[in-house]
């Protein structure tokens, strides 16, 4: 799984990046408020994340060329609203970011097969960068897996990326002929998903301190925190799919950093919200 790794080591650098941080804005604070920011509050948000107007302002035209945000004004008050499709994403993806998920039951498997031509290998390769950055890995050649409940992402996937003429879809059970752990060991980097986990917690920690001994609550250190917390987090439950208990070490860091990201989720959200609501 190259993609968990190259995200364990960019882990603690994701938080302070630009890009990362202007779209967690967006995702977390825009759409309550019609989806929509004016330039100037964008970077009064971002100077508060120590980001210069110049990055700011080079991000967002980089935003606007891939679509994902859309240039326009308020009056005569110049800003950036979310593209439809960006929205669309946020919309499907708050659950899988902000659910509050525990190891599931083990509902068996759902099987994403696909045989694409070699005239769209740049097709092939988005669908297999997708589908390992929605918790799925490769079993052999064209066959992909991850645990049932991620079928519902797996038709969004694709269904946007339109390659539906060349994926079958299936559901499944393990019934041999290794034990279905050891299979589980072998199709997913566990203990790369687990240092994603601990990176987090060691990250956060004292962030999570603080707001434990904190008596008031100040905004705009709440949305500070909040805003890297949140921007760091949000790979984390794409990148590990949600494993059934049985399946997984019995010290699994999982447990500790979600209780860490909710603990300050629900310390940080809505000042952190009405900070956004002022800026």
């Amino acid at each position: 799984m190259a993609g968990v790794s190259g995200e364990t080591s960019d882990l603690s650098a994701r938080a302070s990046r630009p890009q990362s941080l202007i779209i967690t804005i967006y995702g977390a604070y825009s759409r309550p408020l019609g989806g929509w920011f004016s330039v100037s509050a964008l970077i009064s948000m971002l100077e508060v994340l120590e980001i210069d107007e110049s990055s700011v302002r080079g991000t967002l035209s980089r935003l606007k060329r891939r679509g994902i945000l859309v240039a326009g004004k308020q009056g005569s008050t110049a800003g950036y609203a979310l593209g439809a499709s960006a929205r669309r994403t946020f919309e499907l993806g708050d659950a899988r970011v902000l659910e509050r998920r525990t190891p599931p039951p083990n509902r068996g498997w759902v099987l994403a097969a696909f045989s694409i031509p070699e005239t769209s290998r740049d097709l092939r390769y988005r669908l297999r960068s997708r589908l390992s950055r929605v918790g799925f890995t490769q079993v052999s050649g064209g066959l992909w897996i991850a645990p049932r409940q991620l079928e519902s992402d797996l038709r969004y996937l694709v269904t946007s990326l339109g390659v539906s003429e060349y994926v079958d879809i299936f559901t499944a059970e393990h019934s041999g002929f290794r034990d279905s752990g050891e299979a589980v060991d072998q199709w997913w980097d566990l203990d790369a998903i687990a240092d994603l986990y601990e990176q987090f917690g060691t990250e956060f920690k004292s962030t999570a301190a603080y707001w434990k001994r904190a008596k008031d609550v100040d905004p705009t250190r709440a949305f500070a925190d909040y805003t890297r917390v949140l921007t760091a987090w949000r790979p984390i439950p794409y990148l590990d799919p949600g494993l059934p208990a049985e399946f997984l070490p019995k010290a699994w860091p999982g447990t500790s950093a979600t209780a860490l990201f909710y603990g300050l989720h629900d310390r940080l959200a809505k000042p952190a919200m009405e900070y956004s609501r002022r800026a």
